[in-house]
């Protein structure tokens, strides 16, 4: 037999569960949020380093764009303070040789951006480094 505290701790112990377990539901049950783009809706990943040529190391906090060449559109980010940064990318209709990737922060000219896309899989992320020279 189980004792009335026992009881009332399991009871306790269901509720909450439950309780978290809708709630939790309820947050993901639709998805991404209003302001964020679906990930079936989102085309190829881009991200890399703002890298330091002169100094070594990497650069935080510098401007990071992705344009569509040709285009009017760009997304624009800042690299976090490890130099590292992030673009979820434009839809899948963007192909993604047509993205250039360019950074810029004061103090330092832009001297080369290699690109490596991860693998042949369409929608695989591609690897742009910033490559930056002391001015």
């Amino acid at each position: 037999m189980i004792g009335k505290f026992a009881r009332c701790a399991l009871a306790a112990g269901l509720a909450i569960g439950l309780a978290t377990g809708f709630a939790g539901g309820l947050a993901w049950g639709g998805g991404s949020g209003l302001d964020e783009q679906d990930d079936a809706d989102a085309g190829t990943p881009f991200f890399g380093f703002v890298k330091n040529v002169t100094l070594g190391g990497t650069i935080p906090d510098a401007k990071v764009t992705a344009e569509i060449k040709g285009s009017n559109a760009a997304l624009i980010t800042r690299a976090d303070v490890q130099g590292h940064y992030r673009l979820s990318g434009f839809g899948k209709d963007v192909n993604p040789d047509n993205v250039a990737i360019t950074c810029s922060v004061d103090g330092y000219k832009l001297d080369r951006t290699p690109r490596r896309k991860l693998s042949n899989d369409p929608g695989a992320p591609v690897e742009v480094d910033c490559l930056m020279v002391k001015q």
